[in-house]
């Protein structure tokens, strides 16, 4: 074999090693980072034997995300715990590493880009239906589980994300069945069809509140524009009626829905008569949101604790203010856990930096970098994903991924 070929085969390799990583993150997390050495060796290597001019308009999206991990860096200079700082850069070292690797590697064609995809589609789905058939064989011990500010058991246990992950997955397959001119085979775009609709059906009896609502947010968004921007309203009015009708369906019928209701109504009542919010995750998030701002207004609106101390601090306001709450969680909001431990300068440039892509067109009207968007936005509302391997591996995949494939064809 020829070394373009090798290269090619390890490129394949990274790539699939990264997806099936992510899945695997609580059982085999090195599967992951080994993946992205090997796609950093491989870009360095495509650098120094096949060095090649480029346009900057195209390295833009790429050199912005990079700066997500460089606004970090400064606050280092006034943490005192340098040891949980640079373990919140390890965590996001791949937002300075992974973009320009993706930008230098070699290029993606669509086939490979759907391939993937699939992939990742694949996975999902099989996770799902073991998580179903323990459900199945397990019923009232997961449904008491609901009622615990807990959900069913899956083999990626950090449940917001994962239920991101199936949120990408139902709006892939849509994207696929919809879009996809490269399926020759008719039963492979049914079967593409079927498995949506499973993890659509899934999601509801999954019942992770995040997830339901980034989901119904994509959906309606996608009537709106069949609606105003296509212009084919029987499309729309069907498509709402059906969905809306098996989403309902399974709510009403799915015993881990109930129980999430009435836990969150709990929660709610908690929080409106200033009760302990130790074990109720809605109570206990809002805690979370209210030390944010106070360790910036304590600390430093403009600059923040500094990322190495907030974990600190934010022990400390639960030792002295909540000393009844066992889970000491970081604030549940990628906005705020920046405020608080950057500031505010750190949060702007953040923002600037991260949502730079969707300032450029042709990357903005790609389908899958906007679902992704509109996902990790809802996302960031209610989580730090952030500050988790998991969070940080799965936010660059649906950027990077079809990023690079644009910009191969841009490039073609």
């Amino acid at each position: 074999m020829d070394k373009q070929t090798v290269k090619n085969i390890l490129f394949l390799f990274g790539i699939t090693g990264y997806i099936i990583g992510l899945f695997l993150i609580d059982l085999a997390r090195v599967t992951v980072s080994i993946s992205m050495i090997v796609l950093c060796v491989l870009a360095i290597s495509e650098w120094i034997t096949a060095p090649r001019t480029f346009s900057i308009n195209l390295a833009k999206p790429y050199l912005y995300l990079t700066a997500v991990f460089l606004v970090i860096l400064p606050s280092g200079l006034y943490s005192e715990n340098q040891s949980y700082f640079f373990e919140r850069a390890q965590i996001l070292l791949p937002f300075l590493l992974l973009p320009l690797a993706f930008f230098s590697l070699p290029k993606l064609t669509t086939s490979q880009f759907q391939n993937f995809i699939l992939l990742y589609i694949g996975l999902t789905f099989i996770v799902c239906l073991q998580a179903l058939i323990y459900y199945i064989l397990h019923q009232e011990e997961v449904n008491q589980l609901y009622l615990e500010s807990k959900v069913m058991p899956t083999l990626v246990t950090h449940h917001p994300t994962f239920s991101m992950m199936i949120v990408m997955a139902i709006f892939s397959c849509y994207h696929l069945y919809v879009n996809c001119i490269n399926f020759n085979s008719i039963s492979l775009r049914r079967m593409v069809l079927i498995v949506g609709l499973f993890l659509f059906i899934f999601l509801h009896i999954y019942s992770v509140r995040s997830g339901l609502l980034a989901m119904y947010i994509l959906i309606f968004w996608e009537i709106f524009q069949y609606i105003f921007f296509k212009k084919q309203f029987k499309k729309a009015i069907l498509g709402l009626i059906f969905i809306v009708g098996i989403g309902s369906i399974t709510l009403l019928t799915s015993p881990t829905v109930r129980n999430k209701v009435i836990n969150s109504t709990k929660d709610i009542e908690i929080i409106k008569n200033n009760g302990s919010a130790n074990h109720h995750s809605m109570a206990n998030r809002l805690i979370s949101y209210k030390n944010a701002i106070q360790i910036a207004s304590e600390s430093s609106i403009l600059f923040g604790c500094g990322i190495g101390d907030i974990e600190d601090v934010n022990n400390q306001i639960f030792k002295s203010k909540y000393p009844d709450i066992d889970k000491k969680i970081l604030p549940h909001n990628q906005f705020l856990f920046f405020f608080a431990s950057i500031g505010l300068i750190g949060l702007i440039l953040f923002m600037v930096s991260f949502y730079f892509p969707l300032r450029l067109k042709f990357l903005r009207n790609n389908q899958i970098i906007f679902t992704q968007y509109v996902l990790l936005s809802t996302f960031f509302m209610v989580e730090a994903p952030l500050e988790t391997q998991l969070g940080v591996g799965f936010s660059l995949l649906f950027l990077l991924l079809p990023m690079q494939e644009i910009h191969s064809n841009l490039d073609a």
